[in-house]
């Protein structure tokens, strides 16, 4: 245990975390108990050179990115380790390669459950932390379901609303997950536009293009690489799920080939609506099993 404990401090400094992160991860025992435990079982915390400050989990390891110096590790910090944590030691449908997922719906609920339990163990490690600053809440831009607007939702807020409600641990995760699907994922490269659910959703069924015609029709027809925000408008409004919309795919990719600079989102919007009016657009229409893929 004691050596444990000081590989964690050792590694955690290394990392970039000041001297009060590390005392507030040392103090915190609910936190402390968490990382003996992915330690314990091969995890480490890695520092990561690189030209920009981010974090990642998963089994096994937690990664900090640290900028040279005099660039700050903006993410060695005890909030973002117990984010970390929660992708490195909960729900491990998350980490199953793509190909194991037979429905697109599946995958995408698997990566967002991931990022829901993420959040709720961020949540109660950041409320049980014993020393320093706290994080009082964790504001996210959220994509409306029927536009391309956005919401700003404080997650602990909401999480802290729910629990004062009643709501059991999961159909708190539910809730988280479908605001994931609907949040901006951080480093996807400048003009992604993309969700966190449409990414999920594009990767499964472009990985899938060999057996979904229809996107391999809609590629065809595009005559060009599909651009960010291509994918945003196919997966948005669930056309190449939903079921009779050959038609207006085809359509889709006749009106967006000319595009390769896109404009701006809500007139890309309106082009599709436009072109697909009777689609249902949002990830709550995807969920609700409108369609599946069709397969052949």
């Amino acid at each position: 245990m004691v050596l444990t404990g000081r590989r964690i401090l050792r590694e955690l400094r290394d990392a970039g975390f000041a001297a009060t992160e590390v005392r507030a991860v040392r103090d915190t025992p609910a936190m402390w108990l968490q990382l003996v435990r992915f330690y314990r079982g091969g995890g480490r915390v890695q520092r990561v050179d690189a030209a920009f400050s981010a974090a990642t989990g998963q089994p096994g390891r937690v990664c900090i990115f640290c900028p040279p110096s005099p660039a700050v590790c903006a993410h060695a910090t005890y909030g973002v380790l117990a984010h970390e944590l929660g992708h490195a030691l909960r729900y491990p449908d998350q980490w199953r390669p793509i190909d194991s997922f037979d429905d697109v719906e599946a995958y995408a609920h698997a990566r967002e459950m991931g990022e829901a339990h993420a959040w709720l163990n961020q949540y109660r490690l950041c409320r049980a932390r014993a020393s320093g600053a706290s994080e009082d809440g964790q504001w996210q831009r959220i994509e409306n379901d029927h536009d391309f607007g956005t919401t700003p939702v404080d997650l602990f807020a909401r999480i802290a609303q729910r629990e004062t409600q009643g709501w059991p641990e999961a159909r708190i995760l539910h809730e988280l997950a479908v605001l994931n699907a609907n949040m901006f994922p951080c480093g996807m490269g400048e003009g992604n536009h993309k969700t966190y659910g449409q990414c999920n959703r594009w990767d499964w069924l472009h990985a899938h293009r060999d057996r979904v015609p229809l996107l391999r029709a809609f590629l065809h027809r595009l005559g060009r690489a599909p651009t960010a925000a291509d994918q945003k408008l196919l997966i948005k409004f669930n056309l190449l799920t939903l079921p009779h919309a050959d038609a207006a795919v085809l359509h889709l990719a006749d009106a967006l080939a000319p595009l390769a600079q896109p404009g701006e989102l809500p007139a890309l919007f309106a082009l599709a609506q436009g072109v697909v009016p009777h689609a249902q657009p949002g990830v709550a229409a995807a969920a609700r099993g409108d369609a599946s893929p069709r397969l052949a």
